[in-house]
């Protein structure tokens, strides 16, 4: 019998397709946990086109697509098909197609379908395939890459493990944070990168005094850049928000407020962004010192991270220095900069 699938027989496939990428030994080491995580993807992805065969009252195969539009019209793309091998050459895998494809077809009018294989053309899968009608294509190309070697070709200088960001820093709760502003003196300068996530001015006492002391270090001279990051849909919101309307108001001296599209530097500065993306402080002090720490945004607890690593801080004021070039250059265009008035 071929049917939709159901979120239960998920427990029950996800063995057979480990076992059968076993056999392939093309280089895949599928465990039981990873094909259940790929089978939930399909689940949630395409869950009206996941077709399941069952025999003898338990699920023994399954075949999923995703739809995509394409310039031909629909296509059926990343198909899977699978078979318990107890219950191949019982034309098990020709029936899942043929409902796989009806339904398709009825439901999104779909025009090609197309999938990874492997194997030589002369042997199973890809024979099944040709008796078919399926064939090779002969243009595109399947490309894949480590993501870490690319990330290394393209500049970004990856740190050696998950705990070198953690190492040497300072912890600061979000008052001692807003203190390091007050230190800030002429000649000193700040670059301070607000994502304005949800939570972000609200009117409360942290809030309102971590603001003060941010415009405590204009006052004192440091030259501030302050940048307000967001979606057009939240620096919209925030603009009837009495503390962000009191931030943007309240700039001295060389200090200056710039209010930034996220998606124009996502665009033009891709891996700085991600380095900034959780907020940044970052100062360079007349006596040649430099800091920064980051404002990591978790379920409304404000951590500072005083950071002294020197690799990470070198890093970090690159990040800075390539978005604040891009900016004064216009490759960035502002929605608004402020200058003390």
């Amino acid at each position: 019998m071929i049917r939709l699938v159901k979120k239960g027989d998920i427990k029950y496939l996800a063995p057979i397709y480990k076992d059968l990428y076993d056999d392939a030994d093309i280089g895949e080491n599928w465990t039981i946990e990873r094909s259940e995580e790929l089978l939930n993807y399909w689940y949630n992805k395409q869950e009206d086109l996941f077709f399941v065969a069952e025999e003898d009252g338990k699920p023994v195969g399954a075949i999923m697509s995703g739809v995509k539009s394409w310039f031909d019209g629909l296509r059926l793309i990343d198909t899977e098909i699978f078979v318990s091998k107890s219950y191949q050459k019982k034309h098990l895998g020709r029936a899942l197609m043929l409902e796989h494809l009806k339904q398709a077809k009825i439901k999104y009018n779909v025009k090609t379908i197309e999938f990874h294989t492997y194997g030589a053309e002369t042997e199973f899968p890809q024979t099944w395939y040709n008796r078919l009608g399926f064939k090779k294509d002969n243009e595109l190309i399947i490309m894949n890459a480590d993501v870490d070697e690319v990330l290394e070709v393209l500049g970004y200088v990856p740190m050696n493990n998950i705990e070198d960001e953690f190492h040497d820093v300072v912890n600061l709760s979000y008052s001692e944070i807003g203190n390091l502003y007050t230190k800030l003196q002429r000649g000193d300068k700040a670059f301070m990168f607000d994502m304005l996530p949800d939570y972000a001015f609200l009117d409360n006492d942290d809030e309102r005094n971590y603001l003060e002391r941010r415009i405590t270090a204009m006052k004192n001279g440091a030259e501030v850049s302050l940048y307000l990051i967001g979606d057009k849909t939240r620096i919209s919101e925030l603009r009837d928000n009495k503390l962000f309307n009191y931030t943007i108001n309240s700039c001295y001296n060389n200090s200056k407020i710039y209010i930034i599209d996220s998606n124009e530097i996502k665009d033009a500065c891709p891996d700085e962004y991600y380095q900034l993306a959780q907020g940044l402080y970052f100062c360079k002090r007349a006596n040649g010192s430099k800091e920064s720490f980051r404002d990591l945004w978790t379920n409304n607890d404000n951590i500072g991270l005083l950071i002294k690593n020197k690799k990470i801080n070198d890093y970090i004021e690159k990040c800075v220095d390539t978005i604040v070039a891009k900016i004064n250059n216009n490759q960035i265009p502002c929605v608004e900069k402020i200058t003390a008035k």
